[in-house]
């Protein structure tokens, strides 16, 4: 079964062709450049999209001209409403020309995906920590399409804390990479900041408010090293995001967990986790963490 996948969800153009949910035929990405505009503008990415996608897909296909095409997949939500438009839009109309079914796919899900591809022995159920720049879930994974949300954000999510941070010091966008990467020359207890719920008797999280500390900070502090500040305010991040998970999986008596989303590529919170040596850890490649076509096709394969 080969699966040509097709994602748009945000400002990522990406094409996948995908055999049997986890070998890799091919796949493409283009990534637009917000920078300037210190994040992603809908309609710009849409636009893009709509000169991108057939490029990527024509290209694809020509790489592989005797692979045989079963089925489409597209993500069709979450995300942004102009960029879903137009990969759903190619995509069905790219399937009624060649007479192929399509599968519609959550692009939370697809993320999720991304460890159950690289390790398809990984145990059911176990837990999933979501962090990405629109989401901060912890999921709890039954199968490949069966999944249960029992914590969530109840404000911003994970990665746009950091973008917005970093945007006080004009690092540009997005931000985490950027944060990160300054973090590991500061020295984290610098400042406490506050650890948003880490005390809740839930599973929920809170962003809002570190931002606003750390604005508050930044102003009233100009002795201290934006090294220090971004270090300081990372790890109050990570703590709560793995004390929280790791609570959950003890509750639901889980001993696996992966880490899903964008943000899963932070360093820092992936260490945070190894500190908890009774469970099992799994995170995807750096290059699945982000959006990409891959874990949609590959997702595809197992509806």
């Amino acid at each position: 079964m080969i699966i040509l996948g097709i994602e748009t969800s945000c400002d990522d153009s990406a094409v996948a062709l995908v055999k049997n949910g986890t070998e890799v035929i091919g796949s493409s990405i283009s990534s637009q450049m917000h920078s300037s505009a210190g994040g992603v503008i809908p309609e710009k990415a849409s636009r893009m999209h709509i000169e991108i996608l057939p490029l990527l897909v024509d290209d694809l296909l020509k790489r592989f001209p005797d692979v045989k095409i079963d089925k489409l997949a597209v993500t069709t939500n979450p995300g942004l409403i102009p960029s879903l438009l137009v990969g759903v839009s190619f995509t069905y109309g790219f399937a009624r020309a060649k007479g192929l079914e399509v599968i519609d796919i959550n692009h939370l899900y697809s993320h999720v995906y991304a460890n159950i591809l690289e390790h398809p022995d990984i145990e059911f159920p176990h837990l999933s920590l979501l962090i990405s720049g629109g989401h901060t879930q912890i999921i709890k994974v039954m199968s490949p399409i069966e999944m249960e949300v029992i914590g969530t954000t109840l404000d911003d999510a994970c990665g746009e804390a950091f973008d917005k941070v970093a945007r006080m010091f004009g690092l540009g966008y997005p931000g985490g990479p950027i944060v990160s990467k300054l973090a590991l020359e500061g020295n984290e207890k610098a400042v406490n900041f506050p650890r948003p719920m880490i005390h809740s008797n839930d599973y929920n999280f809170s962003f809002s408010g570190i931002k606003t500390a750390v604005k508050r900070f930044i102003d009233s502090n100009k002795d201290v090293s934006k090294e220090d500040i971004l270090a300081s305010f990372e790890a109050a991040v990570a703590e709560v995001l793995v004390k929280k998970t790791i609570k959950a999986a003890k509750e639901y008596k889980l001993n696996t967990i992966t880490l899903s989303g964008g943000a899963a590529a932070n360093l820092r919170i992936r260490e945070e986790f190894y500190k908890h040596e009774n469970f099992k850890f799994y995170f995807p490649a750096i290059s699945l963490c982000g959006d990409n076509a891959i874990t949609v096709a590959g997702l595809a394969y197992h509806y």
